[in-house]
């Protein structure tokens, strides 16, 4: 089996560079120096964002096969640019890599990384690499650009507006569950679960649609639970929130599931993470059109589930009745 040790940093750096070049016309220069130089365009900010993917916190590399994670490593920066109405451009990739790692492995990984960029035109224009005896490391930094009249930010919620949801939530954190457990895969139920983990859709286009609306947007993609996340569109905007959590969208399969398992899908749609969905919050005259527009033109459902009010307070209603939940959304600081 070659391995790192047997083709060093240079050979892995030419084969990155054979992975991701040539390059467009707005890229000046990529890999081939100490930084990448690209140009801008008039009329629109750039977005800048930053994720790291630590081995044992936020994935296990021998549950996870290397094509999927190379995926996922992009997705996530790219569902960061997505929650901002912006257009992902470029992104840096930085490697910290144990010498024992097989060239195979982290050839796979890097087509799974080439495949998310190419499907959301991409270019990877630089990184780093480093040498370690212990963790693995992704690092991944992603730059878009958004009109400078669309911004979107997490800060323009108001007293009366309605909150909306795409796709449905729990899948993600459930198949993660099952990955853990090792339970049984082999059922289209527990299959559809773990793909929602391992190769969860950035809602780029989502993003795309909700910044050309003239609307009044407030914005957050959903990494580390909805309840969690949510949670800060209301803190950003200084209101609080009420939510009918029986309208939360739910798929059978994470229904079934948990009746089986004889757990809360609630608990999975609420506090569970890595669903990469996106929260918007509008005024109610243009939720209803924005909703339809969205599914419409991309497919996906967009739900209501939810309204602004006055004061700081989320909370949670079923059947009129407080809900309370049992488990939390992700902190990196004490979710281990």
């Amino acid at each position: 089996m070659l391995t790192l040790t047997d083709i060093g940093e240079f050979g892995l750096i030419d084969l990155i560079k054979k992975k991701f070049m040539p390059y467009g016309p707005e890229t000046i220069v990529g890999i081939d120096d100490d930084c990448a130089v690209v140009t801008g365009r008039e009329g629109f900010y750039t977005l800048y964002t930053c994720d790291s993917q630590v081995e044992g916190s936020h994935f296990i590399a021998d549950l996870v096969p290397p094509y999927l994670l190379g995926q996922k490593v992009l997705t996530v920066n790219l569902s960061d640019i997505a929650a901002m109405g912006g257009t992902p451009r470029f992104a840096l990739l930085s490697l910290v890599l144990r010498p024992d790692i097989s060239v195979e492995w982290i050839d796979t990984f890097l087509e799974g990384f080439r495949y998310k960029a190419n499907q959301y035109a991409v270019e990877v224009i630089g990184g780093n690499l480093a040498h370690t005896e212990g963790k693995l490391i992704f690092d991944v930094t992603c730059i878009g650009e958004v009109k400078r009249n669309r911004l979107l930010l997490r800060n323009q919620a108001r007293v009366g507006d309605l909150i909306l949801v795409t796709g449905s939530l729990g899948d993600a954190a459930a198949g993660l569950k099952i990955l853990l457990e090792e339970q049984k895969m082999n059922t289209t139920r527990e299959q559809y679960l773990l793909n929602r983990y391992f190769l969860p859709e950035p809602r780029v286009d989502v993003g795309r649609i909700l910044a050309e609306s003239p609307n009044r947007i407030a914005l957050i993609d959903i990494s580390d639970g909805f309840a969690q996340d949510l949670g800060h569109i209301l803190k950003q905007s200084q209101v609080g929130g009420i939510v009918d959590v029986e309208r939360i969208p739910l798929s059978q399969q994470l229904i079934s599931w948990c009746t089986v398992q004889n757990c809360f899908p609630l608990d999975f749609a609420c506090s569970g993470g890595e669903d990469y969905e996106l929260i918007f919050v509008t005024a109610p005259q243009s939720a209803d059109e924005l909703r339809k527009k969205i599914q419409h033109e991309i497919g996906i459902p967009v739900t209501i589930v939810g309204e602004i009010t006055a004061g700081s307070k989320l909370i949670f209603e079923k059947s009129e009745q407080n809900y309370e939940f049992h488990t939390q959304g992700w902190n990196h600081f004490s979710s281990f």
